[in-house]
């Protein structure tokens, strides 16, 4: 009888509010060495790690060559639909079995669901959704490197002295600027030949089928640029409209009070508007690589699909390659570079956590320390291709690019690992009694045993992402119905993502007295690809 592998460990405060346990991918804060003649080489836990990395760039590359920035957005949403299907099947199937605290629990997590996803419809916390993925997918790593160390063979619960302030403390080390966490609803890229030189730009996109009574936030930049682009826009000094104001670097701009735009919608006529901009009825403002330059508005009509600019050549130098378009949701304000005193207390964190982990780690990190030259590789190489991604795609933002990476490197990881696992399950000696008719299993056990065939498993797994595939494409280039947004558009699969995160702090297993009395579900459990 094979016993479930736990990692336990406590992260945030509501956590520690709920009690809950973790499941078999957490980490508690002490250390474990493992046997030296049941370790696998450290090279299968690198080559697999290389592989994984291959397929997850391989794919954006693909996915960005087909669609630009916008690709990688779909990518996340295609891959992410069959993760989140198959991760949630297999948890699901403690809580039908009743197992430890798993009903209770759920409850606990749903209702936990609930809140982020009230949060996150409030207030965009788009910047916490991105640590809460990114620490899931960085706890995961560690349940599968002694997985893999192991043979898939773990027996004990897995601990890293140390781990959890070293992940915070990445957090805090790295830009912490949260208005870059903000998702686009749309997004043009312009070519400075596709602006006009002296009158009313059109930047069109697919039309919002539901615009009418919603705020929006439009801003413009040339991330490859630095200082002045060549180009100008206007603003009024007088209150033009009294739905928005007029943002330079998120912030609200003393010196005008206004963009002069016009909101574009799809029944509109395809003329520029009629008005013409007078230089002593506006003030010019450049357009610059160096902040972004924008405006709220409330739509009025349904199907908005563009927003007229005026714009002016300002110079006959070089012009820049590249100007990008974005239309985010105003849900909420965006949220302002960080102040002084958010400065100081930064770096008092940084200086506390950094005490922390060398307190906590250096008196284990002999026996600890292949453990930390791999993840500390596994950071290098996220380093290196986040930087690489996002000059080639000229994103101009870190924190999104780098969280997109993370995402689909998790998703190609967990494929990596649970084939392996089923390969090496199919390959191990089978007992009778696991060779035994599972008449007596539930239905939900028969089928989770059926996906545990790595043929059952691969033909699923195919089926689900054609599937999403075609759900992704059929909305975003296909002019699928509007109510398809609230299953393939990014912006909403993102509260889905934090299902999929709560759903993991799962609870902590039976004790093993209490698996021998419940044979089939512990079995069940221990062959989980997850």
């Amino acid at each position: 009888m094979l016993t479930r592998t736990v990692i336990a460990v406590s992260l945030t405060p509501f956590v520690y509010a709920l009690k809950i346990k973790m499941s078999s991918a957490a980490i508690a804060d002490r250390s474990l060495t493992l046997k030296q003649e049941t370790q696998a080489p450290m090279s299968v836990a690198v080559r697999n790690l290389l592989l994984t990395f291959a397929l997850a760039v391989a794919s954006l590359a693909l996915a960005g060559a087909l669609a630009g920035v916008q690709g990688y957005e779909m990518l996340i949403v295609a891959m992410g639909w069959p993760h989140i299907i198959l991760g949630f099947l297999f948890y699901f199937g403690k809580v039908l079995r009743g197992e430890w605290h798993a009903r209770s629990t759920f409850l606990l997590l749903l209702l936990l669901t609930l809140a982020l996803w009230t949060a996150h419809y409030t207030y965009t916390i788009t910047g916490f959704i991105s640590i809460y993925f990114t620490y899931h997918v960085f706890r995961d790593e560690v349940f599968i490197y002694f997985q893999r160390r192991a043979r898939h063979k773990l027996r004990d619960i897995v601990t890293v002295a140390g781990f959890v302030p070293f992940i915070l403390l990445m957090f805090l080390v790295t830009d912490p600027r949260p208005q870059h966490y903000r998702q686009d609803l749309r997004r043009v890229e312009l070519e400075a030949s596709e602006l006009n030189q002296d009158g009313w730009t059109l930047i069109p996109f697919k039309p919002i089928s539901y615009s009418r009574g919603h705020d929006f936030y439009f801003y413009i930049q040339s991330p490859q640029k630095k200082g002045a682009s060549g180009y100008n826009t206007f603003a009024t000094t007088s209150e033009t409209r009294t739905d928005g104001e007029v943002r330079v670097a998120d912030r609200k701009w003393p010196q005008a009070s206004d963009l002069v735009f016009k909101p574009y919608y799809a029944n509109d006529q395809g003329s520029a508007p009629a008005e013409t901009i007078g230089e002593s009825e506006a003030i010019q403002v450049q357009v610059s690589g160096d902040y972004n330059l924008g405006q709220t508005f409330k739509a009025e009509q349904d199907n908005l699909a563009g927003i007229w600019l005026p714009t002016k050549r300002a110079t006959d130098s070089a012009q820049p390659a590249l100007f990008v378009f974005h239309l985010t949701p105003d849900t909420s304000l965006p949220l302002p570079p960080l102040s002084t005193l958010m400065q100081v207390i930064r770096f008092a964190l940084i200086f506390i956590l950094a005490a922390l982990v060398l307190w906590k780690a250096l008196p284990s990190l002999k026996r600890n320390r292949t453990f930390w030259l791999y993840f500390f590789a596994l950071i290098a190489i996220f380093a290196v291709l986040q930087k690489v991604l996002r000059e080639t795609s000229g994103a101009g933002y870190v924190v999104p690019v780098m969280f997109q990476l993370v995402v689909v490197f998790h998703y190609w990881s967990w494929y990596v690992f649970s084939f392996n696992k089923l390969l090496a399950a199919r390959d191990a000696p089978t007992t009778a009694a696991a060779a035994a008719p599972s008449t007596s299993q539930a239905l939900y056990d028969r089928m989770l045993a059926r996906l545990r065939s790595v043929s059952n498993f691969t033909m699923i797994v195919v089926a689900l992402n054609l599937i999403s595939v075609a759900g992704v494409l059929w909305y975003n280039n296909w002019d699928g119905p509007a109510a398809l947004r609230y299953v393939f558009d990014y912006s909403y699969f993102l509260y889905f993502l934090v299902f999929h995160v709560t759903f993991s702090f799962g609870p902590k297993q039976a004790s093993r007295k209490m698996n021998s009395l419940q044979p089939v579900a512990a079995s069940a459990a221990a062959a989980t690809p997850t």
